[in-house]
């Protein structure tokens, strides 16, 4: 029984980090101070990587523990598990699109070399934004907390969060800002 709470308490906790990233995320090119911009990058990429730990621990005591029966092949295939196939089903095409999303980023730096590049990594790395709502949905379908005040205030709050640094995002204003290797990249902040 103490694999079930475990597994459930690191759901909660990888909803809640990979949240933080995807705002921070959200927000990282904001604004025009170079210190701010690395610090918010910095906080992105490694609230990233404490939330795919968690999720990965959150796997890995799904399958291991007895209480409910999800076998390994439900936690790699869409539809595999009797536990609740739509939720779980939901939950791996997020860890896939995760996945995606945490590969690009990794790879950036080999991917981005190019203004045409660059848009085509940003376009991927969005996939962050359909990982984050299949967590959501998946932890909202088959989270056994989700009906509690508390698990309740916590979706909405990662709900809030994200839509709120969406808004902040779409409001900035684009522009185009050398990028040290004599090209121009797209940056969203202040013009000033």
């Amino acid at each position: 029984m103490i694999l079930w709470y475990l597994m459930r308490a690191l759901g909660m906790v990888a909803l809640l980090v990979l949240t933080a990233s995807t705002t921070l995320g959200a927000l990282a090119t904001l604004g025009r101070d170079p210190d701010g911009r690395l610090v918010r990058q910095l906080l992105h990429r490694t609230t990233a990587v404490v939330g795919l730990v968690a999720l990965l621990l959150h796997i890995v005591t799904a399958v291991v523990d007895s209480y409910v029966a999800v076998p390994l092949s439900a936690a790699l295939l869409p539809f595999g598990s009797g536990f609740r196939p739509v939720a779980m089903a939901i939950g791996v095409l997020g860890c896939y699109a995760l996945a995606v999303t945490a590969l690009s980023g990794w790879l950036r730096g080999r991917l981005a070399v190019t203004p045409h590049l660059a848009a085509w990594w940003r376009t991927i790395h969005a996939s962050a934004y359909a990982a984050w709502v299949l967590s959501m949905a998946h932890g909202l379908l088959s989270g056994t907390d989700t009906h509690t005040w508390w698990g309740t205030a916590t979706y909405a709050a990662c709900g809030l969060a994200v839509a709120a640094a969406l808004v902040v995002r779409a409001g900035a204003p684009v522009r185009r800002v050398p990028d040290g290797r004599g090209h121009l990249r797209l940056t969203t902040g202040p013009l000033r």
